[in-house]
C-alpha cells in the first residue's frame, strides 16, 4: 500500500498540472464508480443532509464530491512548487487577513476553527500566508500519506500540535500572538456535545470554543474553497458574547457550526461525506 502511495506521488509529481489534476478527478471518479470506496456512506449521508433533494441530485453531487477530493488529493502530492503556486492564488477578498493581524495586536491571538470543506489541508498555510503566526492542531495519520502530510506542513512552516496532548501548548501559543488552526467537524466523544449539524445531532468538539474563552481571544470560523478561478477564503467571526451567548462553550459551538452548515449547501460536492458523521447519539445515553 505505501508503495503504492509513494508511485502515485511521484507520477503525480512528474505530470504537467493540468494532467495530474485530470488524474486525481479521473481517480475519484474511480474510487466510487469501479471500487465503491464508501459510496452508501456518501449518499446515505448527503440524502439525509438535503432530505428534499432528489436521487439524481445525491448520485450527481456525489460523483462531484470524489472527482473534488481526488483533485484536491492531486494537488497536495503534487510537489511543493505546485501548492505554493496555488496558494500565492488565494483570494481574501473577506479581509481575514487584517481581521487576524488585529485580533494578534489587541488580544495576542485567535482561535480559527474550520471544518471538512474544500481543502482544508492548505487552509492553515493560506492563514499563514495572510502574515501572521500559525499554530495548527491535527490528528496524526500513519501510513505514507500521514508521513506526506508531515512533510507539507513542515515545508509550509505550520507548527503542529497533536490533537490528543495539544490543551496546554494551545493556550501558550495563544498568549504568545499565534493563530491557533482547528479543523473540529469530526465525530469525537472527547469533550465533545451533541449538536444539531445539517438537521441531526452529532458528536462535535467544543475544544476550539473552550480554547477561545480559556485565552480571551476571538473565535473565527474560516474555510479555503474552490471557485471555478482557484481558492478563495471565506470566514464569519464567531464571538459567543458579543452574540449574548456569555461563555457558553456549546452556544458558541453552535454558532461556527451554523457557518459551516451555510457554507455546505452553497458546495456540498466539497464537504467531505465519507467520514461517518452521524452516530447514534443515544447510543451513548444522551439524546435521542
Amino acid at each position: 500500500m505505501d508503495g503504492g502511495i509513494a508511485g502515485l506521488h511521484l507520477g503525480l509529481r512528474a505530470a504537467p498540472e493540468p494532467v495530474a489534476l485530470a488524474a486525481g478527478r479521473a481517480l475519484g471518479t474511480l474510487c466510487r464508480d469501479a471500487l465503491r470506496v464508501r459510496r452508501g456512506v456518501v449518499d446515505s449521508q448527503l440524502a439525509a443532509s438535503f432530505p428534499a433533494a432528489t436521487p439524481r441530485w445525491v448520485r450527481g453531487t456525489a460523483r462531484a464530491c470524489y472527482r473534488h477530493f481526488g483533485r484536491e488529493a492531486a494537488l497536495l502530492m503534487g510537489g511543493p512548487s505546485r501548492i505554493e503556486r496555488a496558494l500565492s492564488r488565494v483570494v481574501d477578498e473577506s479581509g481575514l487577513g487584517p481581521r487576524l493581524r488585529t485580533a494578534v495586536a489587541e488580544r495576542d491571538g485567535a482561535v480559527v476553527v474550520s471544518g471538512h470543506l474544500g481543502n482544508w489541508e492548505l487552509g492553515a498555510a493560506a492563514v499563514r500566508a495572510l502574515g501572521v503566526r500559525v499554530t495548527t492542531v491535527v490528528q496524526r495519520q500513519r501510513g505514507a500519506f500521514g508521513r506526506r502530510l508531515c512533510e507539507l506542513r513542515a515545508r509550509l512552516e505550520l507548527e503542529v500540535l497533536d490533537r490528543d496532548a495539544a490543551a496546554r501548548p494551545a493556550l501558550d501559543a495563544l498568549r504568545s500572538g499565534r493563530i491557533l488552526a482547528l479543523v473540529a467537524d469530526q465525530h469525537t466523544r472527547l469533550g465533545s456535545a451533541p449538536i444539531d449539524f445539517l438537521g441531526r445531532p452529532a458528536w462535535t468538539s467544543l475544544a476550539p470554543a473552550r480554547l477561545c474563552l480559556a485565552a480571551d481571544v476571538p473565535l473565527f470560523f474560516a474555510a479555503l474553497v474552490r471557485d471555478p478561478s482557484g481558492y478563495r477564503i471565506v470566514h464569519e467571526e464567531i464571538d459567543g458574547r458579543r452574540s449574548g451567548a456569555g461563555a457558553d462553550p456549546v452556544e458558541v459551538t453552535k454558532g461556527w457550526v451554523r457557518v459551516l452548515e451555510r457554507e455546505i449547501e452553497q458546495r456540498p460536492e466539497q464537504y467531505f461525506w465519507f467520514h461517518r458523521r452521524w452516530k447514534r447519539v443515544a447510543q451513548h445515553g444522551e439524546g435521542a
